[in-house]
This record gives C-alpha cells, structure tokens and sequence, in this order.
C-alpha cells in the first residue's frame, strides 16, 4: 500500500485526489528538534530549571509559547513571558550552525516539482527561512505559512497555533485548493490533530522524539525516514 500511495503522489498525484501536498518542517524536513531541546535546556538551566528529553518529548510540536505553559504546569514554577525570546535567541545560534535535513523527505519534495507545494509550521518566517536555505529548498513551495505569524486574523482564546487548525486553514485557502483534498506530512501529535482538524489526510512520519505520542487522527504512520525512503526509492 505504501509503494502504490508514493508512486502516486510522485508521478501522478491527481490519481488519488489531492490537489496539494503540505509539509510541516522541523522533524520532517530538517532534524531541528534536538536542537530546541537543547535550547529550551540552556535558558531554563540560567533560570536553575533542570529539564530533560524526556521532559520534553511530549511538548514536541507545539508552539513555543504553548511550550513554557506546560513547563510551568509540570514543573510547578512560573517563569516570565520573556523566557521564550531567550529560547529563541539560544535556538538560533544553535540553529546557524548547521541544521541537517531529513533526506528522503528532501529528496521527495524535489521529486513533487510541478505540484501545488506548502509549508505550515509552527515557527517564526526566520527560522523557516535560514532552515529552508540550509537544506536547498527555499524554492520549493508556492506557500509558507508561520503559526508564530501568519494567524493573527484568527481568534481563539485558547490560541491559534498547532494543534488548532488554523495553521492548515490557512494554507489551503492560500493554495486555493480545499482541505479535503489536501495531503499532510506531520512529526508530532500536535501536527497531526491539528491538519486532521482543517479536514485534511495526514501522514504521520514520527522521529525519535515523537515516536510514543498518539497518532491515532492519522491516515497511515511510517515509523522511521528509512522507511520512507526505501519507498520512494523502489519507484524512481
């Protein structure tokens, strides 16, 4: 079933019936998550907070904000707002350094060239951008949309961000193609309820952070990029 679904999407993808495929990017397309645990670790360590990975595995996907909310609730503590451009910042030295991409998924959106391509995550446009230039795909997709900046024209108090939908909302009314016949590739829990909610089929490609959140809203999950890629490979 796999190799029939991906012998499709990259050769004849009006044959199933979606209209435009969307990646989410951090855990997809680039192998970043680390990087923001490490990140998260640094600024909570200045504020004497110990956290580790498996503090954070669950948080995975959500929004930075969302992030230090749960941290808060589950570390019985209340840092300040201004704990998150701290994070930010320290993410973004980490991340110039040098993000590694995913490449099967890579290989995959250059082998989409001629389709409806976008990209809903939920971080800032500059860190998608300086992402997308590392891994040589800064022109691969007609739409990017940003969670952290891209929905302020919707209202919902308990955010608007993943694992709202809005984010995917968003991106099909930009492609001008409806949800339904939109395909979504996700890494985390929060991603996934977040395009099964904007009525899209999601496929779920978990990494070694998100391995044991629940998939359940997802069409199909593929447990590792290696099998992906073993996939597509069989079929180009």
């Amino acid at each position: 079933m796999l190799k029939t679904l991906f012998l499709f999407l990259a050769h004849t993808a009006s044959l199933v019936g979606y209209d435009a495929i969307i990646f989410d990017c951090d855990g997809v397309l680039v192998d970043t998550e680390y990087l923001k645990f490490l990140a998260w670790q640094e600024t909570l360590a200045a504020h004497g907070v110990p956290f580790t990975i498996e503090d954070y595995k669950p948080l995975v996907g959500h929004s930075t904000s969302k992030i230090l909310q749960l941290i808060n609730e589950n570390k019985h503590v209340s840092l300040p707002s201004g704990i998150v451009e701290q994070k930010k910042q320290t993410y973004r030295q980490l991340q110039v350094t040098g993000v590694l991409p995913i490449r099967p998924m890579v290989e995959f959106v250059h082998a989409l060239k001629g389709f409806k391509l976008a990209l809903a995550s939920s971080a800032a446009h500059e860190e998608i951008r300086v992402n997308l230039q590392q891994i040589g795909l800064q022109d691969a997709f007609a739409v990017i949309v940003s969670g952290h900046d891209d929905l302020e024209n919707y209202k919902d108090p308990e955010g608007t961000n993943k694992p709202k939908p809005y984010i995917y909302i968003e991106a099909a009314k930009q492609l001008q193609v409806l949800p339904e016949n939109c395909l979504v590739f996700e890494d985390t829990q929060a991603g996934v309820e977040a395009a099964a909610g904007a009525g899209m089929t999601v496929i779920a490609i978990p990494n070694q952070l998100t391995l044991n959140q629940d998939f359940s809203k997802a069409a199909r999950v593929i447990r590792s990029p290696e099998e992906f890629s073993q996939d597509l490979l069989l079929h180009n």
